[in-house]
């Protein structure tokens, strides 16, 4: 696993974490659904971790649903992974932000290019101004 995958393997474990911590989820009587919701979660991040054929799509699908069932949440999952995953999850980003990941892709490609590091999370951060 690269370590690009790392991070957003990081950025999934993150989110469930934020999830499970929160209404409905740390109800004492969670709908079927919510637990089905946060089986799936587990599912993901565990299939993410092994590698598996079709993670990517599971990921985008799962993300989606994600925004669609749990609006109110959504702020818990890393906007990094609304790009890691893509698909229907871009529509749910501003044009600055595709730029900006797309300009961080660029950034990460050249290294890999030239046999360099890439510190994924320090140049997002200045490509954000997070630092």
């Amino acid at each position: 696993m690269t370590s690009y995958q790392i991070h957003h393997l990081n950025f999934l474990k993150i989110a469930y974490n934020n999830f499970i911590n929160r209404d409905p989820f740390k109800s004492e009587t969670p709908t079927q659904d919510d637990l089905d919701f946060i089986e799936e979660f587990q599912q993901l991040i565990e299939n993410f971790e092994s590698q598996e054929t079709g993670v990517y799509d599971q990921g985008a699908d799962f993300i989606d649903k994600a925004f669609r069932r749990y609006p109110e949440l959504a702020h818990l999952i890393a906007r990094d992974l609304l790009w890691f995953f893509g698909g229907n999850n871009l529509h749910n980003m501003t044009d600055d932000e595709i730029q900006k990941f797309q300009k961080l892709d660029e950034m990460r490609f050249e290294a890999e290019e030239n046999d360099e590091e890439f510190d994924y999370i320090n140049k997002r951060a200045g490509l954000f101004g997070q630092n």
